[in-house]
């Protein structure tokens, strides 16, 4: 499952995305109108979404209204909360990551920041903290 996991994660797009984290942290399940108002779209915009993921096996859609009220209610696949799962734990990473990485950029702690680039002698391309920053960056990104 993993490789099929992945794969698909994939071919997601942005708010099928979104839609399956929304569905994967209320639980596996919510009503459809819930996931039109947390993502801030109309239902006409968002059906076709949810229909791409019912089609991939992500996620089930139930009719749960009566008479002449239809209301849905969708339920991830097992598929889908792997999927999720794996979705919501990679963009906690990336959150960790991307903190770590700004966090540590010498400009933020830098005397001169308020002159960087202003004259000759203090720009960013002449900084050797900056440059060797940038270059233990690139050596750490190519060691993985």
């Amino acid at each position: 499952m993993g490789s099929d996991v992945s794969s698909l994660i994939k071919e997601l797009s942005d708010k099928e995305t979104r839609i399956l984290e929304e569905i994967y942290k209320a639980g596996g399940e919510i009503m459809l109108r819930d996931i039109w108002r947390v993502m801030g779209i109309k239902s006409k915009a968002g059906m076709p979404f949810i229909n791409k993921l019912e089609k991939r096996g992500l996620l089930t859609k139930e009719n749960v209204g009566s008479g002449k009220r239809v209301m849905y209610k969708v339920r991830l696949t097992e598929l889908g909360m792997a999927v999720a799962r794996e979705l919501m734990e990679a963009g906690s990473l990336m959150k960790v990551l991307t903190y770590d990485l700004l966090t540590k950029i010498p400009c933020f702690y830098c005397p001169y920041i308020d002159i960087c680039g202003t004259t000759d002698e203090i720009t960013p391309e002449k900084c050797e903290y900056l440059n060797k920053w940038i270059y233990e960056m690139i050596r750490r990104e190519g060691a993985q």
